[in-house]
């Protein structure tokens, strides 16, 4: 096996105990077990286990960003309706249904990226990809131009986030009519920088 292949290995093995274990409860240990490797090899490649779990973050991040490309489509013949917004919204409002392992590890390493001084850049760069990867695809939906896309990017990223946090907080949580009203904001502001011919 090549250094590449293990570190790797340690990557998706710590993906996997974090997912199944959270943060406190995930050691070395265990990781290295479930890769397949000495538990040396984890400290050689992660001075701590802080920095290892940041990597997973940032692939993630990486991979779920990866997850949409293709997925919003719109006919740009066809006006931008509340309908149309609420279809596009439906990708991210079913990950953290049909994922919400995933979000719980995503809320585990932004926590890490908070206390930890070593994760907290790469925390930065990765809230940075995923707005500006959100920003692409409402540029491409709504045709804004970008400072207003990016701004409404930086929205919709937290507010994805949160809606996300509250269902998975609370399985009574009204995230059905959250997204609704969502949409429906979503498509008043449009209509409002339609009128004043932004876009």
């Amino acid at each position: 096996m090549t250094d590449p292949d293990k570190r790797e290995r340690i990557i998706a093995a710590a993906y996997d105990v974090l997912s199944q274990k959270g943060y406190d409860r995930a050691s070395t240990k265990e990781i290295a077990t479930t890769a397949g490797v000495a538990q040396g090899l984890i400290n050689y490649y992660f001075p701590s286990k802080d920095q290892l779990f940041a990597e997973v973050f940032r692939r993630e991040t990486e991979r779920y960003c990866d997850s949409f490309d293709g997925v919003f489509e719109v006919d740009p013949n066809e006006p931008l309706t509340i309908e149309a917004i609420a279809k596009v919204m439906e990708v991210p409002k079913s990950r953290a249904l049909e994922e919400p392992e995933w979000f719980r590890l995503r809320y585990e390493l932004f926590a890490i990226g908070l206390r930890n001084e070593a994760a907290l850049p790469i925390l930065k760069d990765m809230l940075e990809v995923k707005t500006k990867h959100v920003a692409k695809i409402v540029r491409d939906v709504t045709g804004l131009p970008a400072e207003q896309s990016e701004g409404l990017a930086a929205i919709l990223h937290s507010v994805i986030e949160g809606l996300a946090l509250q269902k998975i907080a609370d399985p009574d949580f009204k995230y059905d009519e959250a997204y609704a009203t969502l949409s429906q904001m979503l498509g008043a502001y449009y209509a409002t920088v339609c009128e004043k011919g932004e876009t």
